[in-house]
């Protein structure tokens, strides 16, 4: 009798652990998780969230496993860094060019976050360089504003650049301007609007991006004298 409450306490034990360990499956007989629901999942109260945070995380249903969609969850940050790495700075007035001592007349503009920053974090970016605080791709915005009066022989051959890390020139572009001859006379005073350029660049945590001007051309004449323009730049993260 003993022996047999020992084998009936087995036989119970073994039968409750294999239960505590199954795979549920509700409207389906072959279940392939834990719990496997076929059909309509409805949840009667869920507490609602008035913002994200990098700690909270969103349910999203894989539909990659054929027709078996597995709940998975991704980082909220995923969604919020963007705008979390939004950066935007200008100056307007009396300023210079810094020399970025690459011995190819590349110059850095001289904005720098504790000054300039109209939005965003200011330590992201000092004397004319962006320093990417998390991997992804970016979108880059680069304008130069300059007035109305502007010899154009200065602009000669000089354009914009941004480099990446120091020393790669990412993307370029010569200064916008048209020179205007009447017979054999060129004016050489006109007014001068803007130059923009807009990149994508893929960077990793800790990457810079350098916003400069090529001063080389026909006067290589550095740009820092024009006191009176505008330099703008905005970055703004858009992908992983």
């Amino acid at each position: 009798m003993k022996k047999f409450k020992e084998q009936l306490v087995i036989f119970i034990t073994l039968i409750a652990t294999s239960i505590l360990y199954a795979q549920v499956g509700i409207n389906t007989a072959d279940p392939k998780s834990i719990l496997d629901v076929n059909g309509n999942l409805k949840i009667r109260t869920v507490p609602a969230l008035t913002s994200l945070t990098s700690s909270q995380t969103i349910l999203v249903r894989d539909n990659s496993a054929g027709g078996d969609h597995e709940i998975k969850e991704i980082n909220s940050d995923f969604l919020v860094t963007g705008n979390a790495n939004a950066y935007y700075a200008s100056k307007s007035g009396a300023w210079s060019l810094l020399d970025l001592g690459l011995g190819n007349s590349w110059y850095k503009v001289n904005l720098t976050g504790s000054a300039n920053t109209k939005l965003g974090n200011a330590a992201h970016f000092t004397a004319g360089v962006y320093t990417a605080p998390q991997a992804g791709v970016y979108a880059v915005d680069y304008e130069f504003q300059l007035a109305s009066g502007v010899d154009l022989e200065v602009l000669g051959g000089k354009k914009l650049g941004i480099l990446k890390n120091g020393t790669t020139v990412w993307d370029e572009k010569l200064f916008d301007a048209v020179r205007v001859q009447v017979l054999t006379v060129t004016l050489a005073a006109v007014p001068v609007t803007s130059t923009k350029m807009t990149s994508l660049v893929q960077l990793a945590a800790g990457d810079t991006l350098t916003f400069a001007v090529n001063t080389s051309g026909i006067l290589p004449i550095n740009l820092g004298v024009l006191t009176n323009g505008k330099v703008s730049l905005y970055i703004y993260k858009i992908s992983n």
